[in-house]
């Protein structure tokens, strides 16, 4: 297998409405469909932030496993939104925004996250299809 066999890996808060939603959007927008999700609160999460050693990150953490790279807050986003191509891809631009000031509202919303889909009712249901792609 290849690095460009191998799919990108997210790792997102499972108990999280926020996250679930951030999961669902990219679930209805991806055009590849080989993103693997995984919660950060499984044991294969668990192993991954400690292969990568992320440990203590709160952050979603994106993984280009072919590549052992693994990305987080405001990069692992816009890692995200170029997967999904199309549009989306236009999000590499912020690219060239400076880590530091991309990273500031990626840290309010993480903060936040909780109270900002308290009342949302989000809940994650992937179809078949999709649930093959989600490890615990």
């Amino acid at each position: 297998m290849t690095e460009c066999d191998v799919p990108p890996i997210l790792v997102y808060d499972g108990e999280c409405g926020f996250c679930a939603r951030s999961v669902q959007f990219i679930l209805n927008h991806e055009r590849r469909h080989d993103l693997l999700f995984v919660p950060r609160q499984s044991a294969l999460g668990i192993e991954l932030r400690r292969e990568y050693k992320l440990e203590a990150i709160e952050s979603m953490v994106w993984i280009e496993a072919g590549e052992k790279k693994a990305f987080i807050e405001s990069d692992a986003v816009l890692k995200a939104a170029t997967y999904l191509e199309g549009i989306f891809g236009i999000a590499a631009l912020g690219l060239y925004i400076p880590t530091a000031l991309r990273n500031r509202p990626y840290r309010w919303i993480a903060a936040h996250r909780q109270r900002l889909s308290r009342n949302s009712g989000a809940c994650l249901l992937p179809t078949p299809e999709q649930r093959a792609r989600f490890m615990d």
